[in-house]
């Protein structure tokens, strides 16, 4: 598990459509398709079932959605803290 899985199952979760995810996060379906399902292998749970063509979070994938969505801001706002940081040191 990475950064990009991450940020990639958020971006899915968001949308609920592989093709759409993958072309907002400019990579190929099969990229994120692959991604997804590492992610899945290493946590060792189903976070996504498929609903029609679109596709919906597990009870299990919400969960990991709210504490991944927190966890990837704080995460975004501590390397803005630090570059804004060294910045001002400069």
């Amino acid at each position: 598990m990475n950064l990009f899985h991450l940020k990639y199952f958020l971006k899915l979760a968001e949308l609920e459509h592989y093709t759409l995810a993958a072309k907002e996060l400019n990579i190929t379906q099969p990229s994120l398709s692959h991604a997804i399902s590492t992610l899945e292998e290493t946590m060792q749970v189903k976070l996504f079932e498929k609903k029609g063509r679109n596709i919906t979070l597990t009870k299990a994938g919400k969960l990991f959605y709210s504490m991944v969505s927190v966890s990837i801001n704080n995460i975004d706002e501590a390397a803005e803290y630090v570059k804004k940081y060294t910045m001002d040191m400069e």
